[in-house]
C-alpha cells in the first residue's frame, strides 16, 4: 500500500491519518494533546514488514475539533470506523498514555477485530493517578480553559514530568511544542457528561484474549510503572518491557530501542490469539 494522507469522515468527523507500507495492519493511538508525528521514527522501521496506520484523533492535530464526543466509547468507535474504512483486518493496536485507555477499551469492546495489543506508558482505569500527576494536569486544564493553547498554557505544560525526556533535545522539545500548539484543547472544553461504563478496565483484564505488550519507558512516572505493573497481573497472554533511557515519550526520546522491542514482539505475537 502506498504512503497516503488522506481525511476520513469517521462518524461525521473528518479524522487525518497516513498509511505506509505492506502487510499486516498496525495502528498507532497517540497520547492526550499530541497526535499523530509522534509516531514518525516507527513509520519506516515498522513499515518494512507492515502496513503502518497513524492517525490524529478528534481535536488533535490536523484532525477537526467538535465541541462534544470526547468520552472513551466515542473515541473507541472513531478507531473502530477507521479500521472500517480502511478495510482492515484485526489489525494490531500500539496505544501510548491516553491512547493507550482507547487501543484497551476497543480491544474490550472489539475483541475479534483486533490481533494483539501494546499499552505503552499507558494509564490503567480504577487504579487511580499519582496526586501530583493529577495536580498538575488539572492546574493546566484549568489554565486551558481560561486562555486556551497560549503561550503560557505551553510553558506551564512543557515543564511537566510528562516531557523531562525531550527537554534535552531541541529537536524533540520542539516537536512536541508544536504537536501541544497544535492542539486545539477541545477534549478539555467537552463539559458533557458521558455515562461511565459498568466495569472499569482493571476489573476486565482477564476477558483480554490475544497477546499483549506492555511497554513502560524507564524513567517514567512512578504511576505508570504501577500501572505496567498491574496490567502485567492482570492480562493472560503478555509481555512486559522496560525501554531503556526513556521517560514518557519513548517513541520520541528513544525510537530504536522502543522499535526493536515492538518489532520483536509483534513478530513473535501476530497471529497467536487465543481461540
Amino acid at each position: 500500500m502506498k504512503g497516503t494522507m488522506p481525511l476520513a469522515s469517521i462518524n461525521g468527523v473528518d479524522i487525518h491519518h497516513e498509511v505506509a507500507g505492506a502487510g499486516h495492519p498496525v495502528v498507532f493511538v497517540h497520547g492526550h494533546a499530541l497526535d499523530s508525528r509522534m509516531w514518525q521514527k516507527q513509520v519506516a522501521p515498522l513499515a518494512r514488514f507492515y502496513t503502518v496506520v497513524r492517525y490524529d484523533i478528534r481535536g488533535h492535530g490536523r484532525s477537526a475539533a467538535p465541541r462534544a464526543g470526547y468520552s472513551r466509547a466515542h473515541l473507541t468507535e472513531e478507531v473502530l470506523g477507521l479500521i472500517d474504512h480502511l478495510g482492515l483486518t484485526k489489525p494490531s493496536l500500539v496505544g501510548h498514555s491516553f491512547g493507550g485507555g482507547i487501543a484497551l477499551e476497543y480491544a474490550l469492546r472489539h475483541p475479534d477485530r483486533v490481533c494483539t495489543l501494546t499499552l505503552l506508558a499507558s494509564g490503567l482505569e480504577g487504579l487511580g493517578s499519582s496526586g501530583h500527576l493529577s495536580g498538575s494536569v488539572a492546574k493546566q486544564r484549568e489554565l486551558l480553559r481560561k486562555e486556551g493553547v497560549s503561550e503560557k498554557f505551553l510553558r506551564v505544560a512543557l515543564i511537566s514530568q510528562l516531557f523531562d525526556g525531550v527537554r534535552q533535545s531541541p529537536e524533540k522539545l520542539g516537536l512536541a511544542r508544536q504537536m501541544l500548539s497544535e492542539w486545539s484543547g477541545a477534549s478539555w472544553l467537552d463539559d458533557t457528561e458521558y455515562p461511565q461504563p459498568g466495569l472499569r478496565h482493571i476489573e476486565r483484564l482477564g476477558e483480554l484474549r490475544v497477546p499483549v505488550l506492555v511497554a513502560v519507558g524507564e524513567r517514567d512516572m512512578p504511576g505508570f510503572h504501577d500501572a505496567a505493573e498491574a496490567l502485567t497481573r492482570g492480562i493472560l497472554v503478555v509481555r512486559k518491557s522496560l525501554v531503556p533511557e526513556a521517560g514518557h515519550l519513548a517513541p520520541l526520546e528513544q525510537p530504536e530501542a522502543f522499535n526493536d522491542i515492538l518489532l520483536d514482539f509483534l513478530g513473535g505475537a501476530t497471529g497467536k490469539a487465543l481461540v
